[in-house]
């Protein structure tokens, strides 16, 4: 009797466990029906039970189905969000997911590339705002290259690889860098896209031939991008609807061809972040970075110095006894912050708004002094301010119909 009931007991639980597997795999691969309270299908809450990721059968075949002809971007903002440091990642895998990356249609705060190499539009106005908003970018890694006022590289590097110090430091277990198996691509579009100075395919072409001669093993690519337009004086660079569209084309064109034979046959992840430091420093770590020049950015220019330099150890490990020693004990300095600011606010009352953009660079050749060696501090003792800017002033309308036959050009190409 006693094996009789274990048997009947094996056999129930058996059949009980067959009906489980029987329903759930026709509700799995068949069932739609949308849950009231958050929007997800019923295949989708038996994926997030299971443990699995439910994105993931929504992009089975990758980048190869179509773009939607109604683009519309799920994520906006006006302005740059913060604190900036606690930003999730979103990640595109196929062009239905393209729409979720987030846009920002007014950054004029932390511009890393830009105010680090002191060159573009109001680069001073972009420190200045850093160091006026401590709370949101305090031990970012351009307030702390601010607070340091060394202007030197190891400086920004050392500033860098205290960042990624930060990181390995902190409890997340998300990776901070493309592994040994994946080649990274940054790749700025939005504003960017107007001054494309070649066809965006030549991206394409960088990574077989990096994969042919360097990585015949790598099967993931991960393009870093951010939707970001800049507000300048003149509005030359307000959001537009034409580029977003354009941006997200680009994409699409590029990770198809990445994951077809001929271009690589790549697992391609499009990843964006609101975070620059972090999105820096993935670039710069990472092992197998590619920068086509394919649009001008000082961004590319700083992680073509960061990656040599940080994959040096020895190089690495000098920038952060640099920082250990010269930078961080200015951080907590007494009323630093405040006199460096007050510097900042200085020299924009004295540099008008329609110079050249290099004028910074075109100055210190044209006095001979070393660009790396002149501190902000440096400046604000410089004397004739209105003679020094005369040289470089065009005038907004000039600048205007610069950007605008660039812009043009690159339409009739």
């Amino acid at each position: 009797m006693r094996v009789f009931c274990r048997a009947w007991l094996v056999a129930f639980a058996l059949r009980c466990t067959l009906c489980f597997c029987f329903f759930g795999t026709i509700i799995l691969f068949t069932g739609s029906t949308r849950s009231p309270r958050n929007g997800k299908s019923t295949r989708q809450l038996l994926l997030s039970v299971l443990g699995g990721e439910p994105d993931d059968l929504m992009c089975l075949d990758g980048f190869n189905d179509a773009m939607q002809t109604d683009l519309e971007a799920k994520t906006f903002f006006e302005a740059m969000p913060g604190p900036r440091r606690y930003q999730l990642t979103t990640t595109a895998r196929c062009a239905k997911e393209l729409t979720n990356l987030p846009v920002v249609t007014s950054n004029d705060a932390y511009r890393l590339g830009n105010a680090v190499e002191r060159q573009g539009v109001d680069w001073l106005g972009a420190r200045r705002q850093v160091l006026e908003h401590p709370k949101s970018f305090e031990d970012s890694i351009l307030y702390n290259f601010l607070m340091g006022d060394v202007e030197e590289q190891r400086a920004f590097l050392g500033c860098v690889a205290n960042y990624k110090r930060k990181l390995n430091d902190s409890p997340s277990r998300a990776m901070h860098h493309g592994d040994n198996r994946t080649i990274v691509v940054p790749l700025r579009l939005s504003d960017k896209v107007r001054f494309m100075v070649e066809d965006y395919p030549v991206v394409n072409s960088a990574i077989v031939r990096y994969k042919r001669m360097h990585c015949p093993w790598c099967d993931t690519l991960v393009i870093m991008t951010l939707l970001v337009w800049g507000e300048d004086k003149n509005h030359m660079f307000a959001f537009s609807q034409r580029e977003y569209k354009q941006s997200l084309a680009v994409l699409h064109s590029i990770a198809k061809t990445a994951q077809s034979k001929d271009g690589g046959n790549l697992r391609v992840i499009i990843r964006s972040t609101l975070d620059a430091d972090s999105d820096f420093v993935y670039s710069a770590y990472s092992p197998h970075l590619v920068l086509p020049v394919v649009t001008p950015s000082s961004w590319n220019r700083l992680l073509t110095f960061c990656n040599s330099a940080v994959l040096d150890r020895q190089r690495e490990q000098f920038a952060i006894d640099f920082f250990d020693s010269a930078i961080k004990p200015k951080l907590k300095a007494a009323g630093r912050r405040e006199e460096i600011l007050t510097h900042y606010i200085n020299l924009e009352s004295h540099v008008p708004d329609d110079v050249v953009v290099n004028w910074f660079q075109s100055e210190v050749r044209r006095t001979g002094l070393a660009e790396h060696s002149v501190t902000i501090t440096q400046m604000s003792n410089w004397k004739d301010w209105p003679g020094r800017m005369r040289p470089y002033r065009v005038g907004l309308r000039a600048y205007d119909i610069g950007v605008r036959s660039i812009q043009r050009a690159a339409q009739e190409k």
